[in-house]
């Protein structure tokens, strides 16, 4: 071979002269002094993620003054935005309804949020200063549950939902939905302090406490509503701030994958993380994130027939929204929508579609504030059988959308007569609808059809 070479010498390779540079051994250079050094800066590495971790804090908007005006309004302002189907919105009035009577169940309801069915056929009363409370089947309501955890409550926040696991009659196990007190919160607290928290516990023998609660997911958000899919796991909606006086603009967290804000969420019941949530192994994204471009979903429900899951969504104003909630899906807000912000300005300049962004399945603008939803899959009323039901706040109705597969072909308005708000709407086990109306004074109905 023509090769000849030694340290620090010329070497021949072929008949090519070459400068061979001597390198020291890894031993020589990784000394034990420089292994420990290795070893502090991983140790201060971890530690400084840590503390980053532990210490974020959660925005919030800032304190409003005392008396100052409102910085803007709810009102309709007549925008008027195009469908980019026909039925989007403003479904055909369905000319036929069917007749019904609305039966008091109960009285004296003072803030009801939301109502859930359990498997024993007692209904979970959720009030949102934070009670819980248990309705029987004969309409008597319960002394407050004890034992809840601390919460936040005031103005839009407090208990904000409370359902019973599907193996509740073995388990007693019941799952709540409130905004904690944010324990780095400043003073005076900011506007929406509480943080959105899912907890679970066990309902007494007696039915009278709640015992061992275990928090199970710090969510961020200001509010949400909980659901249990048929597989156990938990999906939540995770709110971003909304109200008269914030502005879109000044929350983009729906679209951040590291904010668990403006999200639904997926979780197993022990808190855990299931493996096929849709951002799990993501460096970037928070694994618990199952839809993300959400502004504040207060209804939720599933399809009895093909399981997809269902949201309303309050839009500023204008710009409600029906949805269905599909796994890693992107609901657009506050990109896309359809409706203005309060102080009168337009969303990203009106956008209504994007590329990667779903369309709602419905909208309403001017608003309804919709609140709990429900499909109605019983026997009493043949004709509603897979309509989905929308209690609506400011609309004071309850909104029937009739459905063809996954698009709204009729809209009916009923309770009209009651002229007041409706916050929660559940089929019970009986086939009946169940309606609870907003506020101090609040009642419970149920739907029958007319004798």
């Amino acid at each position: 071979m023509c090769e000849k070479n030694g340290p620090h010498s010329s070497r021949q390779i072929c008949g090519v002269s070459t400068i061979s540079r001597w390198r020291p051994a890894p031993s020589d250079l990784y000394t034990p002094a420089m292994a420990k050094a290795t070893v502090a800066l991983i140790v201060l590495a971890l530690s400084w993620t840590a503390q980053a971790q532990t210490t974020k804090s959660i925005p919030r908007p800032p304190a409003q003054q005392p008396g100052a005006p409102p910085a803007g309004s709810a009102a309709p302002d007549g925008y008027s935005p195009i469908p980019q189907w026909a039925g989007q919105t403003k479904a055909p009035r369905v000319p036929v309804s069917v007749p019904y009577d609305a039966e008091v169940v109960s009285t004296g309801i003072a803030n009801g949020y939301a109502i859930e069915f359990m498997p024993d056929g007692r209904i979970l009363l959720v009030e949102r200063p934070g009670r819980l409370k248990i309705i029987e089947p004969s309409g008597h309501i319960s002394a407050p549950v004890e034992g809840l955890p601390q919460m936040y409550a005031g103005g839009p926040q407090g208990l904000v939902g409370a359902i019973a696991d599907r193996a509740f009659a073995t388990n007693r196990t019941i799952y709540l939905a409130y905004t904690a007190p944010d324990s780095k919160g400043s003073s005076p607290a900011p506007r929406l302090a509480g943080v959105l928290t899912v907890a679970s516990a066990h309902l007494s023998a007696d039915s009278t406490r709640l015992e061992d609660v275990k928090v199970l997911l710090d969510a961020e958000g200001i509010g949400g509503r909980m659901i249990q899919a048929r597989d156990g796991t938990l999906l939540i909606s995770s709110s971003i701030p909304a109200g008269v006086g914030i502005n879109s603009e000044d929350w983009p967290q729906p679209q951040q994958l590291d904010s668990l804000m403006g999200k639904v969420l997926r979780i197993n019941t022990d808190g855990t993380v299931p493996k096929d949530n849709p951002f799990v192994g993501r460096s970037d994204a928070r694994a618990e994130i199952f839809a993300t471009g959400i502004r504040d979903d207060q209804g939720l429900a599933f399809h009895p027939k093909t399981g997809r899951l269902w949201a309303s969504e309050h839009g500023p104003r204008g710009g409600d929204e029906i949805n269905v909630i599909q796994k890693g899906k992107n609901y657009g807000f506050p990109v896309i929508g359809y409706g203005h912000d309060y102080n009168g300005n337009a969303i990203n300049k009106d956008r209504t579609t994007q590329t990667g962004m779903e369309q709602p399945v419905y909208f309403w603008t001017p608003d309804i504030a919709p609140g709990g939803i429900s499909f109605y899959d019983g026997k009493l009323f043949p004709a509603w059988r897979g309509d989905l039901f929308v209690a609506a706040l400011a609309g004071k109705h309850l909104a029937r959308l009739v459905l063809n597969g996954e698009r709204v072909i009729g809209e009916e308005r009923l309770l009209l007569e009651l002229d007041t708000r409706i916050r929660d709407v559940k089929e019970g086990p009986d086939g009946a609808l169940y309606v609870m109306t907003d506020r101090d004074g609040g009642k419970l109905l149920k739907l029958v059809p007319k004798r």
